[in-house]
């Protein structure tokens, strides 16, 4: 059984959409066993000099397996990772930006070759994005673009060679929009990620 990394960064918990389509896909992975990190229990704060100073000193040290790293080493460990969070200000809540900084380990998560390029050391082989959006994204438009994405499409290559993919549902706030249709064509998307889920 694989091991999958539910990461729940779902900040309305039960009356989040976005937590609903991610359930949706999560329970459907087959040969998976999950494991749920529901980060608004964390109450995660951003790195300061201490927690910086704290880091370098551990990495030089290589003491990779001290429970700083918990959070590396739970992500680095995962065959998959489900990360659902609202689109929230053209990218992420910044508990997942917090979470995300954490993962971001030098020695640990990723290396640097001798042409000093960075080579992710995960072992993940999915990586999948599950976002809910009150408006429409137009990627084109910096304005309307769901940065988000792009921005966990580079964390994932940094950390590791896994195939990303982004399931969302959009145009849920707008007036007028059926939500539940939407998020109904959404689940379907869902479940078809999940049936070929390790394909």
């Amino acid at each position: 059984m694989k091991k999958v990394l539910f990461v729940n960064g779902c900040i309305r918990g039960a009356d989040s959409r976005t937590l609903r389509l991610a359930q949706r896909l999560v329970r459907q992975i087959p040969d998976a066993g999950i494991e749920v990190l529901a980060l608004p229990a964390l109450h995660l704060t951003p790195y300061d000099a201490k927690d910086i100073t704290q880091r370098d000193a551990l990495s030089a040290a290589g003491s990779f397996q001290l429970p700083f790293f918990a959070l590396a080493n739970q992500f680095k460990s995962a065959d998959a990772v489900v990360l659902a969070c609202p689109f929230w200000d053209l990218g992420v809540p910044s508990m997942v930006r917090c979470y995300l900084e954490r993962l971001c380990v030098t020695g640990l998560t990723f290396h640097y070759n001798d042409k000093g390029y960075p080579v992710g050391d995960c072992d993940p082989q999915r990586f999948v994005y599950v976002t809910t959006r009150g408006g429409i994204v137009d990627n084109s438009d910096p304005v309307l673009a769901d940065h988000g994405s792009a921005y966990l499409r580079s964390i994932c290559k940094l950390l590791s060679g896994a195939r990303f993919d982004t399931l969302a549902a959009e145009g849920l706030d707008i007036a007028g929009s059926d939500v539940e249709a939407l998020l109904r064509a959404a689940e379907a998307q869902a479940d078809e990620l999940a049936a070929h889920f390790w394909d």
